[in-house]
């Protein structure tokens, strides 16, 4: 799910990008270059920093080879927090003969073999997909799946790992287009 969060930290600045006119923008420069596309342990994966507000006076910090000034701001981020036992909805982009990778937006989520169909499939390398054995359903690159989120394994510091197992072997999970005749029925 995407949440917006408000943060309230110090941001170093460079004093050569220091000018009465740009200094927000300045600050917002510098937290999206170093915080957009990370993995933060509390915040998720932070898609955007929107906003940004200095909350008070620069201090200079005498630290060795240090020359930032540092202010005090408020910022709202955007972010994706994949949730245990969410049903989200995504695209195929990538098959390989153990699963297949289905983006989220930020982020892609895995689903093994095992965990696409209430049955076995057999991986077809040709078209970049996954056919059922009993019913000949085709899962592929490029289609609209539903799965539910069963794993997440988060990073212990701010990075880029972040990992989601799924699976679309539950009632109403799968290929839309499954779902979508399944109701008509």
């Amino acid at each position: 799910m995407y949440v917006v969060y408000e943060v309230e930290e110090w941001v170093g600045v460079p004093p050569s990008s220091i000018s009465k006119e740009s200094l927000e923008a300045e600050i917002l420069k510098i937290l999206r270059e170093n915080l957009e596309g990370q993995v933060d342990p509390d915040l998720g994966v932070i898609v955007s920093v929107i906003e940004v507000q200095i909350t008070g006076d620069g201090v200079i910090v005498p630290l060795p080879g240090d020359p930032n000034i540092y202010f005090p701001v408020k910022y709202k981020v955007l972010s994706f927090e994949p949730v245990l036992l969410e049903v989200v909805r995504g695209v195929v982009r990538e098959a390989r003969e153990q699963g297949i990778f289905v983006g989220l937006g930020p982020l892609d989520g895995f689903v093994f073999r095992n965990q696409i169909m209430d049955e076995p499939v057999e991986y077809l390398p040709d078209r970049r997909g996954f056919r059922g054995e009993e019913t000949g359903r085709i899962v592929e690159v490029g289609d609209i799946v539903r799965a539910r989120i069963t794993q997440i394994s988060r990073a212990a510091r701010r990075g880029r790992m972040l990992r989601i197992g799924m699976t679309m072997r539950q009632p109403y999970l799968g290929k839309e287009e499954w779902l979508e005749a399944e109701a008509t029925q």
